[in-house]
């Protein structure tokens, strides 16, 4: 697999998928969650993308050594 970024992508839209669910489930009384709970579960999605935001281009800079010339 050549494109790791495929893989973040696809994680990011089953968490995603999951949260919807879980929100519109909520809406129908399918679930009995709390709201403040499924609030949580999108605040904590945002954080790690908020993470994966900040730290990969620390990653991605240190690990070009061939350079551009």
């Amino acid at each position: 697999m050549k494109n790791k970024e495929n893989v973040t992508l696809d994680t990011f839209s089953v968490l995603n998928s999951a949260g919807w669910f879980l929100t519109i489930a909520n809406i129908a009384g399918i679930t009995q969650l709390s709201w403040e709970k499924i609030g949580t579960y999108w605040l904590v999605l945002l954080l790690i993308c908020l993470a994966t935001a900040i730290i990969d281009p620390l990653v991605k800079k240190g690990g070009d050594k061939d350079g551009e010339k």
